[in-house]
């Protein structure tokens, strides 16, 4: 099961809950009992590592030339 992050409006507390995909997009507010927490969208990041992300990066020396 995920864990879904809410943030109260009223209080603005955020929280985490364990709950089943699919389930209720709001959640009781564990701080001050407000029902409208919301759920937050997913913080989504990519890194990239590496010398470089070019198709010639990884060919052989030959292929730049048209030898192998």
């Amino acid at each position: 099961m995920p864990i879904y992050r809410y943030e109260c409006p009223g209080c603005s507390e955020i929280f985490r809950v364990l709950q089943p995909s699919g389930s209720r997009t709001s959640e009781i507010c564990p701080a001050c009992g407000g029902e409208e927490a919301e759920r937050l969208l997913p913080r989504v990041g990519v890194v990239y590592r590496g010398n470089g992300f070019y198709a010639t990066d990884y060919r052989s020396k030959g292929a730049a030339t048209g030898r192998k």
